[in-house]
C-alpha cells in the first residue's frame, strides 16, 4: 500500500492510508473507538487538510520593502 500522508494523532496514534478518502476514513475510526469523539466527514477532511499544509515546505517571501532591494 502507497501511503499518501500519515496523521498523528496528540495520543500518539499515526493514521495512514493510501488516497485521502482513506486517511479522512481512518481519522475518523480513531477519534471515535479511542478518544469517543464523532467527527462528521467534513470534520476529518479539516484535520486531513490542515495536516497536509503544515507538511508543505515554506516559500521565501519576496520583499516589498525598497531599502532590502538597495542591497
Amino acid at each position: 500500500m502507497r501511503v499518501r500522508a500519515v496523521i498523528t494523532c496528540e495520543c500518539g496514534f499515526e493514521a495512514r492510508a493510501a488516497d485521502g478518502e482513506g486517511l479522512v476514513a481512518e481519522v475518523r475510526r480513531h477519534a471515535a473507538e479511542a478518544h469517543r469523539m464523532p467527527l462528521s466527514h467534513e470534520e476529518a477532511l479539516l484535520l486531513v487538510f490542515h495536516a497536509e499544509l503544515a507538511a508543505q515546505p515554506t516559500t521565501p517571501r519576496e520583499s516589498t520593502d525598497p531599502r532590502e532591494e538597495e542591497n
